[in-house]
């Protein structure tokens, strides 16, 4: 109950926040929802459902990679994947995260498998999302058509020094998680019952980490290529659809556009995020268009107004995954 409540006192801050920093309404947020053609609220969420197409297909190597001996098919990790971003979602400090590893579970899949699948798809998502923000700060650093941001020039080359270690990581998990099982042999911590059972869950965990091969890997960074195109699509056709635009209502550029999408999406990977994932998402989407020349009272209720209509697709497509899991299993 107390993170229930924690999590709503986020939301509200942050959202009253949004208030007063852009000196909007809630009226104005409102009329930005509405304003969205039915048109490109359907093109946004048949999009949404691709992610979750792609999302499966990457899973399903990885799995098939880790020695996972019956991977599902393509529709129950689909349906997996709705349920999963939804619980993610609407559970306080990113804890639905977690959820993939259950509903993996419940189409057969064994926890030190799903973990694995979880693990290095979320390591995928980062690698890619911080080499599209590098690569964009890079080009609208160096293009010089934004006065006052040369500083994302060096930005964009700190982001891609961190996309290489992020990539070393993939590249190394196994043996990573391997080192902090041997240190904690060390320091006894498996003499315990719960330690025992966790270094034992670990040690089988790392088993399927060094199982997936490079070729396994790399073809898991493709798919990543589709799933975050998808991802950014979506930002972008809703965020348009609900009117955001350049300081003098000019379409925004394509690198400008994934610029504030980006940091958005950053923010929410933030485990601060309050009830239904208000907070640092919008305060992403907000700063980052801002810093654009966006009018603070336009990025403010566009980045509301954003959020609110992805969480009604990301609604509808959970429910179904959720609907078809509880199918599955009964």
């Amino acid at each position: 109950m107390l993170k229930l409540v924690l999590s709503a006192a986020v939301a509200l801050g942050a959202i009253g926040l949004l208030f007063l920093w852009g000196g909007i309404r809630p009226g104005e947020v409102w009329d930005a929802v509405r304003a969205i053609p039915a048109t490109t609220f359907f093109l946004a969420l048949g999009i949404q459902a691709l992610i979750y197409v792609f999302r499966a297909a990457r899973l399903r190597g990885l799995l098939a990679a880790s020695g996972d001996e019956s991977v599902p098919g393509l529709k129950d990790l689909t349906a997996a994947s709705a349920a999963w971003i939804l619980d993610s979602q609407i559970l306080p400090a990113k804890v639905g995260e977690a959820s993939l590893v259950l509903h993996l579970g419940r189409v057969g899949v064994r926890a030190e498998h799903g973990l694995v699948g979880l693990l290095l798809s979320r390591l995928f998502d980062l690698l890619t999302l911080v080499v599209v923000l590098g690569a964009t700060c890079l080009a609208l650093g160096l293009s010089g058509a934004r006065p006052g941001l040369d500083w994302l020039t060096g930005l964009g080359g700190v982001l891609m020094l961190a996309a290489s270690a992020l990539a070393l990581v993939i590249l190394r998990g196994g043996s990573m998680l391997g080192l902090a099982r041997r240190l904690s042999v060390r320091l006894g911590l498996e003499r315990t019952a719960i330690g025992a059972r966790i270094s034992s869950f670990t040690h089988r965990v790392e088993a399927a980490l060094r199982s997936v091969s490079k070729p396994a890997l790399l073809r898991a960074a493709l798919w990543s290529l589709p799933v975050w195109a998808a991802v950014l699509g979506v930002y972008i056709v809703l965020g348009t659809g609900v009117g955001l635009a350049g300081p003098g209502g000019e379409s925004l550029g394509a690198f400008d556009l994934l610029f504030g999408s980006s940091l958005a999406i950053f923010g929410s990977l933030v485990p601060i995020s309050g009830f239904l994932g208000f907070g640092a998402l919008d305060l992403g989407w907000a700063w980052g268009f801002a810093a654009l020349g966006v009018p603070e009272a336009d990025a403010a209720a566009t980045g509301l107004a954003f959020h609110t209509l992805y969480l009604v697709g990301v609604g509808i497509l959970g429910a179904v995954g959720h609907t078809l899991l509880l199918r599955k299993t009964k």
